[in-house]
């Protein structure tokens, strides 16, 4: 997925569909999702499945240590870095990546998300694979509890913007196809810099996870959303 800038601010997105074969033998899938209306003014969301498997120090690292991917990511021992209870390092054959575990009922005081950032600083230079895992109630209960987690979300997304990117997940995790509203942090992503990032959603109970494919209806009306928050600042 591309994710363009234009002069007045909006953004156009490209993205192809494939079908990648995993070293596991599983596939990932991109494919369309589709919103649906209910009676009840509810939504619920469908999309074509793709597979997918989820899967702590006190020194930062310096960026030319680890100038580019490769085999010694794998080899440092990321034991020597501060830690995080949302911070999780996978390592994959010769892949590293760092999972950031947003859960909204877990991290809500101020001195959870500073530590959580301080501690997110000390991997930019040696992180270039992330997925975050953004998990909020099914009910925000007023606009600024809302607004609140999705500044959470986007200051995780300004340091994030200091690391050098090359794959990036969002995945929202659903209590169920209705619940719409639990998508409403993950528009704070459109602000990284990397353009190539993905959003899907995961549903509880169910394997797998699905995409949200760019300029379906869901996605133009959270990318919607997103320029209504953070330009009406401007």
């Amino acid at each position: 997925m591309t994710r363009s800038d234009h002069d007045d601010g909006s953004q156009s997105t490209q993205v192809e569909h494939v079908v990648s074969n995993h070293g596991d033998g599983s596939q990932s899938v991109q494919g369309k999702q589709t919103d649906n209306n209910h009676d009840d003014g509810s939504q619920s969301i469908q999309g074509e499945q793709a597979d997918s498997n989820h899967g702590n120090g006190s020194q930062p690292v310096q960026e030319d240590e680890l100038a580019v991917p490769g085999s010694n990511i794998v080899e440092f021992d990321f034991s020597t870095l501060r830690q995080h209870p949302a911070l999780t390092i996978e390592k994959t054959g010769d892949n590293v990546q760092m999972i950031v575990d947003l859960e909204f009922s877990q991290l809500e005081s101020p001195s959870d998300i500073e530590a959580l950032l301080q501690a997110l600083i000390d991997y930019a230079a040696v992180i270039y694979d992330v997925k975050i895992l953004i998990k909020a109630p099914k009910e925000h209960h007023n606009v600024a509890a809302c607004e609140g987690r999705i500044a959470t979300v986007s200051m995780v997304i300004s340091v994030l913007n200091t690391f050098h990117l090359a794959k990036v997940e969002v995945i929202a995790r659903l209590d169920d196809y209705d619940s719409f509203e639990q998508l409403d942090p993950t528009i704070a992503a459109y602000k990284l810099r990397f353009r190539n990032w993905t959003l899907a959603y995961e549903v509880l109970g169910l394997d797998g996870k699905w995409e949200i494919p760019v300029d379906s209806e869901d996605e133009l009306r959270l990318r919607g959303r997103y320029r209504k928050l953070f330009f009406k600042r401007s």
